[in-house]
């Protein structure tokens, strides 16, 4: 387990609240045996100031993990944790992205605090996860009643058909309700365009914070657009995603998308580059 995959746990541990900085110096440098000493002095601060930062921060992970944690017992409890709930803690499994429409490349996606507000999308690679292990806020949707499985294309999709007559077609990892959301992701590839397929976003509405899902969440020239296959248009999910900072959201017809997907894909791109 590399240090990137022990912080990605403990958001996971911590109900995806994140170290502060001095708790993640401390949390990295501790992962690597250097000492409150060795700390301290790499990154100006003063020893006894890393040493209480550093008891808080076992104390938390002490709470949140289920057993004493301490400085030279932090990567086994985090392995035997991880062994006994099977969490896949790839970072790109879950995550947060900023919405500023700032450059991102070459950074990390992280958590981001916008406008106040805390927006979280995250995404689930079903091939990856384990529905009786994982904590029940992560787990991915999966269809129970399956009868039959459909193959599409080479093997390239399959659909799990239910007693509802409703079919989940999955590709590279991820599943969609319909062909042509597919046909979108496959042009998105072509265009080799960063997107985050099924992207569930937690918001405040009306109704108080509730979780609404993106079907295709693109980052393209530094900034953020939803792209939007045949479904119903939801005005204010979409007036509260916008004043996150997406300056688009675009809803496509499903037979549009389906046979011309790659116009569809360079449409929305060139809107977005437009903004």
């Amino acid at each position: 387990m590399t240090v990137d995959e022990a912080l990605a746990l403990v958001e996971v541990a911590l109900d995806y609240q994140r170290l502060n900085k001095v708790q993640e110096i401390v949390f990295r440098q501790s992962w690597e045996g250097q000492s409150y000493i060795e700390i301290a002095k790499s990154f100006g601060y003063e020893p006894d100031y890393i040493k209480d930062a550093g008891a808080k921060l076992w104390k938390l992970l002490s709470k949140a993990f289920g057993e004493k944690v301490k400085k030279d017992n932090l990567q086994s409890v985090l392995k035997r944790y991880l062994r006994r709930h099977q969490v896949n803690v790839q970072r790109n499994q879950v995550i947060g992205v900023n919405l500023s429409g700032a450059d991102l490349s070459g950074a990390s996606l992280s958590i981001a605090n916008l406008s106040e507000t805390r927006l979280l999308f995250a995404t689930l690679n079903e091939a990856n996860c384990s529905q009786t292990n994982l904590p029940e806020s992560i787990i991915p949707y999966k269809n129970t009643n399956s009868e039959e499985v459909l193959d599409v294309e080479n093997g390239h999709k399959q659909g799990n058909k239910s007693n509802s007559e409703e079919t989940i077609y999955h590709w590279n990892g991820f599943h969609f309700r319909s062909e042509a959301q597919i046909k979108i992701a496959e042009a998105l590839d072509r265009a080799n365009v960063l997107f985050f397929p099924n992207s569930k976003a937690r918001i405040t509405t009306t109704e108080g914070r509730e979780n609404q899902e993106a079907d295709f969440l693109i980052f393209h020239n530094g900034k953020w657009g939803i792209l939007e296959v045949d479904g119903e248009v939801d005005e204010e999910r979409d007036r509260i995603l916008q004043s996150h900072g997406i300056p688009i959201i675009h809803h496509y017809d499903s037979t549009q998308c389906s046979e011309q997907p790659d116009r569809v894909v360079q449409e929305f791109l060139e809107m977005l580059s437009q903004v």
